[in-house]
């Protein structure tokens, strides 16, 4: 059976990120998807946050990530995100999607992304 899952869309986040040191001066916008495995059967039950993930708690987190420390790549920050949603909240699993907006000027670019999933 496959395991219920819980998902956060477009955790808006700011993060020094990117490949040059001029790119990293100044925080660029990023927007985080993040979708965690939990068995909803007993919160649906008891209709208690006790019961299941705090889904304000790992935004936090995730904004804690970003804003950390200076990234060269998304990938980085991506990786981060997972190992911490892994460390700090009761799921066997995680997928992050890490969105950069606007990351080239020219040619327009919207955003570039990269996911991941760890089990």
């Amino acid at each position: 059976m496959a395991p219920d899952k819980i998902l956060i869309s477009k955790i808006d986040c700011l993060a020094a990120v990117g490949v040059t040191p001029e790119e990293r001066s100044s925080k660029q916008r990023l927007l985080v998807d993040l979708e965690f495995h939990i068995d909803v059967r007993k919160p649906a039950q008891t209709d208690s946050i006790r019961d299941t993930i705090d889904y304000g708690k790992v935004a936090a987190v995730v904004a804690e990530v970003c804003a950390s420390q200076p990234f060269h790549l998304i990938e980085t920050i991506a990786e981060r995100i997972a190992e911490r949603v892994l460390s700090d909240f009761p799921t066997p699993g995680t997928r992050v999607l890490v969105r950069k907006i606007s990351p080239i000027t020219r040619p327009t670019v919207e955003h570039v992304s990269v996911e991941i999933v760890r089990p």
